[in-house]
């Protein structure tokens, strides 16, 4: 019992950077409509970041991960004023966009390896390589600290869409463009507001996860795949979906390498077999969205 517990803890910290990834789509995808399959390579960014400014400057970690999280702002709204908004401005379908993303994850990967050797770069703990013991469920400091981060970001999102006046804002664009614009929403600029935030989530998850898996640029991608997945098994409706579809990706891919009589190799596809299953049989998620 005590080793599924052990399992469980590990699951919830690897399915929260799955959900903050999914909430990098989710964040971008709601009030414009463009699936960015770039937000793997932002989290690769924030990985980066932490290298940069925690390994080889040493800076404070609160500082460091604060201006690792700034960077990645300034990255998702500068590729949204060069990449997307020029394309929007010229009526050009949507598949555009999806598809300018699309090669902006070749950019950022390359740019990386031009800058950064191959090998994997370390990211130091948050708190170090200690332990908390709960009775039974105990877990490392960085899978603890990445389980509260991520519940308070979600949290966050959650109030901002329900409570606040831009929230609403962001609600009434993704619902109907037009009629928002006429409301006197400026749509360019919660456009470019949902690049940033969707930046910061994914290079949040990026940075988060670094430390147990390192740098490198070719983190992005598997990430992109675990985020998407996450976000299509809870639902795309839901903010909390994006959350709850990682959990249960990342259980379902610790108990395929833990218990299942296959090569633990297999358990990578697992991301891919749910997505297809889901899109399949209930292509809206576990969370239908609120009417």
């Amino acid at each position: 019992m005590q080793d599924f517990f052990e399992l469980a803890v590990g699951a919830a910290a690897s399915g929260c950077v799955y959900g903050l990834i999914g909430l990098g789509y989710l964040l971008v995808l709601r009030p414009t409509g463009i699936i960015n399959f770039a937000v793997g390579e932002w989290a690769m960014l924030g990985a980066f970041g932490g290298f940069v400014l925690l390994t080889q400057y040493e800076w404070p970690y609160p500082l460091g991960m604060a201006a690792a999280l700034a960077a990645t702002f300034l990255i998702g709204w500068t590729t949204e004023r060069v990449v997307v908004r020029p394309l929007v401005a010229k009526s050009a379908p949507l598949l555009a966009p999806i598809l300018a993303l699309l090669g902006m994850v070749v950019v950022y990967r390359e740019t990386i390896s031009a800058i950064f050797p191959p090998d994997p770069m370390p990211v130091p703990y948050a708190f170090g390589m200690g332990r908390l013991e709960f009775g039974a469920i105990g877990g490392t400091y960085q899978s603890c600290f990445i389980i509260g981060v991520t519940l308070a970001v979600f949290i966050g999102v959650w109030l901002f869409f329900e409570r606040t006046v831009a929230g609403k804002a962001f609600e009434a664009v993704s619902l109907h463009r037009r009629a928002a614009a006429l409301m006197g929403i400026n749509l360019s600029r919660v456009t470019a507001l949902s690049f940033g935030a969707g930046a910061v989530v994914a290079g949040l998850g990026g940075l988060l996860v670094a430390p147990n898996t390192s740098a490198h640029y070719l983190m992005g991608v598997p990430l992109a795949i675990q985020g998407f997945t996450a976000l299509v098994i809870g639902g795309v409706g839901r903010v909390e979906g994006a959350l709850l579809g990682g959990l249960l990706l990342a259980l379902a891919e610790q108990l395929t390498v833990r218990y299942a009589p296959i090569p633990s190799g297999y358990a990578q596809g697992m991301p891919l077999v749910l997505l297809m299953i889901f899109l399949l049989l209930r292509p809206t998620g576990l969370l239908r969205a609120r009417a």
